[in-house]
């Protein structure tokens, strides 16, 4: 089972900029997930958001700001907003798997162009909630790995799963239990759960067997899952 440091490691510092990423990756996160939107002049940046008025001291929507405009912006303890490159650049020499989000349409073609220029195929997943999206990315490059991400509607979210013919899916934590893994496994799908904070929750999740924990506190989680092993 691999830990994936959310945002980089948003409990610990300002969610997916630089100093999160690095976080993650010293508590011990085998991967690291980050959301991915356009800015007015095309650029892809690291923000969860449709404005940066949450996570930074700006205010409006990503999409109409510059990328410029936006690295003027503090992403709290003086971080500024990383482009997607930056993050290749940062992750390339490193063994961790990366998770991109794609909070929106329209940029596929160039998200996949990023990966395969850094060589990164093999250890990138491409998620979404859009299933255009995913699709998208599959007719572009059929060998990309991708993932579906839902917090509701599971039966329908599956079906959706199928047609996309997704690497992994990656529900609410909610929604997870043994029945739904087991149609996971039959299915063919990896199954990483969001956003596991708690400890009775990681300690629950282990047992089940999924396959990733996503969670703000990579950490904390990497310690509970050293203790339980120990027990084996």
């Amino acid at each position: 089972m691999i830990i994936i440091g959310h945002r980089g490691a948003a409990g610990y510092e300002p969610e997916n900029t630089i100093k999160s990423i690095l976080k993650g990756i010293e508590c011990g996160a085998s991967a690291i997930e980050v959301d991915v939107r356009r800015t007015k002049d095309g650029i892809m940046v690291l923000m969860h958001d449709e404005t940066v008025d949450r996570t930074t001291n700006g205010e409006g929507k990503v999409s109409e700001l510059t990328l410029a405009e936006i690295k003027c912006l503090d992403a709290g303890k003086g971080e500024r907003v990383p482009t997607l490159f930056e993050v290749f650049e940062l992750l390339k020499e490193r063994n961790v798997i990366l998770l991109v989000e794609l909070k929106e349409i329209g940029y596929e073609e160039e998200v996949v162009s990023m990966i395969k220029d850094f060589n990164m195929l093999d250890r990138v997943y491409i998620t979404s909630f859009h299933k255009s999206a995913l699709n998208r990315v599959v007719e572009i490059e059929p060998n990309m790995k991708t993932g579906l991400i839902f917090s509701s509607n599971t039966l329908r979210n599956m079906k959706i799963a199928e047609e996309l013919n997704v690497d992994v899916v990656v529900p609410k934590y909610q929604l997870v239990n043994r029945n739904f893994l087991r149609s996971c496994r039959r299915l063919g799908f990896k199954v990483f759960v969001w956003t596991v904070n708690r400890a009775i929750d990681v300690v629950k999740f282990y047992r089940l067997g999924v396959d990733g924990i996503v969670t703000d506190y990579p950490c904390m989680v990497k310690r509970i899952i050293n203790n339980l092993i120990s027990m084996i």
